[in-house]
């Protein structure tokens, strides 16, 4: 082989490497989707997709409690709302919305406002436990203390299903003479509320379920 052949072969071999090598494809990295748990609704508040309420308040208002088509995906803030600072989440779930709020279980998500604070923690809606207390909601008490305090009073049987009763009252402000009742059925959810007022032993609220589907 004289020189030029040997040329133009070296030439050929190389060209040919380059396209080969150009053509190589780097491996794909496998697609990984990322799975989310699911926050189930409980027994006595099952909030599951397409489910609703509707309650008689007062003897004439109707009104109707909905939760979304489908879970939802939802964090929230669990740190200071800091500027300079990174905030924290809680892990991200799925979870019903009820009337356009999230809900994780018998909790709720509510605001810890400023100056005491700015974020956001679960909070007790209810429990299957008796003798279980706890704040309706959370309140700035700065200024006084008007927060409704609850307790899950009793667990009965109603000769169909058992029943949780929650009962409330108020140690300060307007209304310190008033208690509150609730009842939650057992795969039904919230059936009756009533508020007395224990001075004139007057019903001065109350709300009764009247039709219901629980999609569970």
């Amino acid at each position: 082989m004289n020189i030029q052949s040997m040329k133009i072969y070296l030439a050929t071999f190389v060209l040919l490497s380059v396209v080969i090598f150009s053509c190589k494809k780097e491996p794909q990295k496998p697609h990984v989707e990322h799975t989310y748990d699911t926050i189930m609704p409980h027994a006595y508040f099952p909030v599951y997709p397409h489910s609703w309420w509707k309650y008689e308040v007062n003897g004439s208002e109707i009104t109707t409690s909905a939760v979304s088509n489908v879970y939802q995906l939802h964090a929230y803030r669990i740190s200071e709302n800091y500027s300079w600072v990174q905030p924290i989440y809680s892990d991200t779930v799925y979870v019903p919305y009820l009337d356009a709020d999230p809900i994780y279980g018998y909790d709720k998500i509510e605001w810890v406002q400023p100056p005491l604070g700015d974020y956001y923690r679960k909070w007790p809606i209810l429990s299957e436990t008796v003798g279980f207390t706890f704040e309706r909601k959370w309140e700035d008490k700065r200024f006084g203390d008007f927060t409704e305090k609850v307790e899950v009073k009793n667990k009965i049987f109603n000769g169909i299903d058992t029943v949780l009763i929650l009962e409330g009252h108020w140690v300060y402000g307007p209304n310190v003479a008033n208690k509150s009742y609730q009842e939650f059925t057992k795969g039904i959810g919230l059936t009756c509320e009533l508020i007395i007022d224990t001075v004139n032993l007057d019903t001065i609220y109350r709300k009764k379920l009247i039709d219901y589907i629980v999609n569970d």
